[in-house]
């Protein structure tokens, strides 16, 4: 438990986010490619530099490859480096889920993590970039009403839309940084997404396998299929899902 400046307790929040800003490489490139990014943390460098480790994420290899050499092109990105993330992933990964770790220098001043530091919040996972739209999980002491304020001032200050997916008291172990997600497909991560955002994994449940099914316009039978090789790969049992 947590204790505010004025020495009554009070418990930590956890945060959850859908947030796109402009002028962000990582958002412009995953709205037009087929990728996705997952940023394990990153702070800016008085140069207005930073070093980002990235993992990459495909259906195909070659659209990693291809993804790869737009990365480089792209003017806020310094330089690409590939990285061996074989600790990262299982040696029977499920074939066509192709991923590479990166380590990319960019253009920090573009980027919204320091509005987000700066403010007292900090990472409750990897940050997650996909469809155009970054994935926050934060943590914070502040209130209910405090964390909407600033992220109101994040707004104005960055030009930015933030729409909050969830927030809850934080408990020990609060998201998913120790899960696999690099494992899946991209199809997979964008029903994963939905089903936590939507709190099918909350208890009690706040949406139902139906909806989900409709919200993505798939038979209810098709969404049971996806999340069940969602759940095989993420438990470490991938070697019986697709």
């Amino acid at each position: 438990m947590m204790t505010r400046s004025n020495g009554t307790a009070s418990e930590g929040l956890c945060v959850s986010l859908k947030v796109w800003h402009p002028e962000c490489w990582v958002i412009e490139l995953t709205e037009k490619l087929d990728i996705g990014l997952i940023g394990y943390g990153t702070r800016t460098r008085p140069d207005g530099r930073t070093t980002t480790l990235y993992t990459i994420y495909a259906d195909t290899e070659e659209q990693i490859v291809s993804a790869i050499e737009d990365i480089r092109r792209h003017p806020q990105v310094f330089t690409v480096s590939e990285v061996n993330q074989n600790h990262r992933q299982d040696a029977m990964s499920a074939p066509g889920n192709a991923t590479k770790g990166l380590l990319i220098d960019h253009d920090g001043r573009t980027q919204i993590s320091d509005a987000f530091l700066s403010r007292g919040f900090v990472h409750a996972e990897p940050v997650d970039g996909n469809n155009g739209y970054e994935y926050w999980t934060l943590l914070t002491n502040h209130s209910r009403s405090t964390v909407q304020i600033l992220l109101d001032e994040i707004c104005d200050e960055m030009g930015a839309e933030i729409t909050m997916l969830g927030i809850t008291e934080a408990a020990w172990g609060t998201g998913l940084g120790g899960l696999p997600l690099h494992r899946l497909t991209r199809r997979q991560h964008e029903v994963f997404q939905l089903a936590r955002q939507n709190g099918y994994y909350a208890t009690p449940r706040r949406t139902s396998a139906k909806e989900l099914a409709t919200d993505l316009d798939i038979s209810t039978a098709t969404l049971h299929e996806h999340l069940q090789k969602v759940e095989a790969k993420l438990l470490g049992f991938q070697s019986h899902a697709e």
